[in-house]
C-alpha cells in the first residue's frame, strides 16, 4: 500500500486556493475597469454631446415653385440653402416638414428631400444643400414646420423664368469688389456673338463698372442678379460665422440658383467665371455646338470643357480696348485648372463648382462626356499701354486643328463693341471706368496665400481647410466706391435642430462699401 504525502497534498491545496483567490481578484479588477471604461466612454460621449451646438442655422437663398415641371413633377419646390452639416449625423436623411397652403386655405404637409453639393468630408461646416418636395396646387403660402413643437416660419418663394433670353445661358460666378472690366468685355461680346446670354451674380462691384453692366443689361446682353452674404437677423446662443465656413461664398449655391431659374426655359446652361471663355470649334454658335457634343444621347447629362490657362494683356482705357487685342496677346501657360460643365437642365437639379455630385448615378445611368475643346482662361491679365500690347497671330485651337477663333468672327466681335461706343451715353460710362488695378492684386494675393499656392504644391487638404478667402483685408478708399448687394434679412422662430433664416426685397446698395 502506497503512502500518501500529506505535506505535499497540503502544499498543493494551499497553492490552488491562492490561485483561485487571485483569479477572483483579477476578474473583479477587470470587471471594475471595464465598468469604469464604459462609464468613461459614456462620459466622453456625453461630453461630446455637450460641446455640440444644440441649435444650428440654415440660410435659405431662394425657393422656386414650379406649378408644372417635366423633371421635378407638379407643384414642385426647390430650396437653395446654406445648411450647417452638423444639424444631423446624415443631413440627407434629416426630415424637414413643409406646409403648403392654397388660395382656399387648404393645407398639404410634405417632407423635404435633401441633397448636398460639396466635397465629401470637406472642412467647411456650411454646405450647399438643395431641398425638394411637391406641395399643394395653387400654392399661396409656404411654411416650414418644427416637428418638435409645431412652430412655423413662412418662407418667400418665386417662380422660375418662364422664358429665357436665349436657349443658351452662361451663369457667371458671384463677383466681389469687381473691377476688371476688360475680362467682362471679352466675355460679354464673345458670348453674344455665339448666342449665349450672361446671368451675372454680384456681391460687390465698383460703381462705374456697375454702370457699364447696366448699359449691357439695358440692351439685353446680360441679366444682373444680387448674391447675398449669409446673415442671421436674430439668433440665440453661439453659432459658427457662416461666410467663413462655407466654400467660396457658397458659389455652388449661386450656380444652383441660376440653374433653377432657367431650368424650364433654357436648353443648355454653362457655369463659368468671368474670365472663362468658350469658343465653339464644331459650329458657328453655341447651340449647334452643344447639340453636336451631346450627340442626341439622352443619357449624357453634361459635357465637360477642360480649362487652359493663358496670359493676356489689357489696356487702361476702354476707348482703347478691343477684344481682338486681348485674344491676339494670349500666351498659353503650362498650368491647367479644373474645367467647367455645360449641362442639360432637365437632368440637373443642383451643381457643385465644376460638376454635380448628384446628377450621374448608377440608378439613372447618366454620365458626363468630355469634349475636344476647352475653356480659354485668362489666368493673368497684365496691364499695358496700347502701343506696347503684343499683337501676335490668333492662338491655335485648344484641342482641334485650326485657330481658336476665326478672323471673321473676331472682326464681328470688335465691330459690335465699336458700334456701342458710338452711343453718347454708353461712351460716357465707358470713359468713367477705373484705369488702374487696386482690388484685383489684393484679392489675387489673398487667394494665393489662402489656398491656391497650397494646391499648386500638392498640399491642399480640404478635410482640414475650408477653401475660403472671406478674411481677405480689403482697404476702403474715398475714390473707390462700390455697389453692394443687400436685402432685408429675417429669421424664423428658434427651432431644433435647425433655425431658418432668409431675405426679402433684394436690392443694390451704395452705402455698404467695397467688401465681400
Amino acid at each position: 500500500m502506497a503512502m500518501i504525502d500529506i505535506g505535499g497534498f497540503c502544499r498543493r491545496r494551499k497553492f490552488f486556493i491562492v490561485l483561485f483567490a487571485a483569479s477572483i481578484l483579477v476578474y473583479l479588477l477587470l470587471f471594475t475597469l471595464g465598468d469604469e471604461a464604459s462609464k468613461s466612454e459614456k462620459i466622453r460621449e456625453n461630453s461630446e454631446e455637450q460641446i455640440k451646438i444644440p441649435q444650428t442655422h440654415t440660410f435659405i437663398h431662394n425657393v422656386y415653385y414650379y406649378p408644372k415641371s417635366t423633371s421635378l413633377g407638379e407643384n414642385a419646390l426647390a430650396f437653395v440653402m446654406a445648411m450647417d452639416k452638423r444639424a444631423a449625423p446624415d443631413i440627407t436623411k434629416h426630415r424637414i416638414s413643409v406646409i403648403g397652403t392654397d388660395s382656399q386655405g387648404n393645407e398639404r404637409k410634405t417632407n423635404m428631400t435633401l441633397t448636398v453639393e460639396a466635397v465629401e468630408n470637406a472642412r467647411c461646416d456650411y454646405q450647399m444643400t438643395l431641398g425638394q418636395t411637391n406641395t399643394i396646387n395653387d400654392l399661396r403660402i409656404l411654411e416650414i414646420e418644427s416637428d418638435e413643437n409645431g412652430s412655423r416660419v413662412q418662407i418667400p418663394f418665386k417662380l422660375p423664368k418662364k422664358h429665357a433670353p436665349s436657349p443658351v445661358i452662361f451663369c457667371i460666378s458671384p463677383q466681389f469688389v469687381a473691377e476688371q472690366w476688360q475680362a467682362f468685355l471679352a466675355q460679354v461680346h464673345v458670348s453674344k456673338r455665339f448666342g449665349a446670354h450672361l446671368h451675372i451674380y454680384i456681391v460687390s462691384i465698383l460703381d462705374s463698372y456697375y454702370n457699364l453692366l447696366k448699359q449691357y443689361e439695358k440692351r439685353g446682353y446680360i441679366t444682373i442678379d444680387q448674391w447675398l452674404n449669409i446673415k442671421f437677423a436674430h439668433t440665440s446662443g453661439d453659432y459658427l460665422e457662416p461666410n467663413r465656413n462655407v466654400e467660396l461664398r457658397n458659389q455652388a449655391a449661386a450656380q444652383t440658383d441660376c440653374l433653377l431659374q432657367y431650368k424650364q426655359s433654357a436648353h443648355y446652361i454653362a457655369f463659368l467665371d468671368m474670365d472663362d471663355l468658350i469658343m465653339p470649334s464644331r459650329a458657328g454658335n453655341y447651340y449647334e455646338e452643344f447639340v453636336r457634343e451631346f450627340q442626341g444621347n439622352p443619357l449624357i447629362s453634361a459635357i465637360y470643357y477642360e480649362k487652359y490657362d493663358f496670359e493676356v494683356e489689357k489696356v487702361p482705357k476702354m476707348t482703347d480696348q478691343s477684344i481682338s487685342a486681348i485674344v491676339r496677346s494670349a500666351k498659353l501657360l503650362k498650368t491647367k485648372d479644373l474645367g467647367k460643365p455645360v449641362v442639360r437642365p432637365i437632368h440637373y437639379n443642383s451643381t457643385w463648382l465644376h460638376y454635380s455630385m448628384n446628377a450621374n448615378t448608377k440608378e439613372n445611368k447618366r454620365w458626363t462626356r468630355g469634349v475636344k475643346n476647352g475653356v480659354f482662361h485668362f489666368k493673368k491679365m497684365n496691364m499695358a499701354e496700347p502701343k506696347d500690347v503684343s499683337q501676335m497671330e490668333i492662338p491655335k485651337a485648344l484641342v482641334r486643328d485650326g485657330s481658336l477663333i476665326s478672323e471673321e468672327h473676331l472682326n464681328e466681335i470688335d465691330r459690335d463693341l465699336e458700334n456701342l461706343m458710338e452711343d453718347p451715353e454708353f461712351r460716357r460710362v465707358a470713359t468713367s471706368l477705373p484705369n488702374e488695378e487696386f482690388y484685383m492684386p489684393i484679392v489675387f494675393d489673398c487667394y494665393n496665400k489662402s489656398f491656391y499656392h497650397r494646391r499648386e504644391l500638392g498640399l491642399l487638404d480640404t478635410t482640414k481647410l475650408c477653401i475660403n478667402a472671406y478674411d481677405c483685408v480689403l482697404p476702403q478708399r474715398e475714390d473707390k466706391k462700390c455697389i453692394h448687394s443687400d436685402a432685408i434679412y429675417q429669421s424664423g422662430p428658434p427651432m431644433y435642430p435647425i433655425t431658418f433664416h432668409f431675405a426679402k426685397f433684394y436690392t443694390f446698395s451704395e452705402n455698404i462699401g467695397c467688401y465681400q
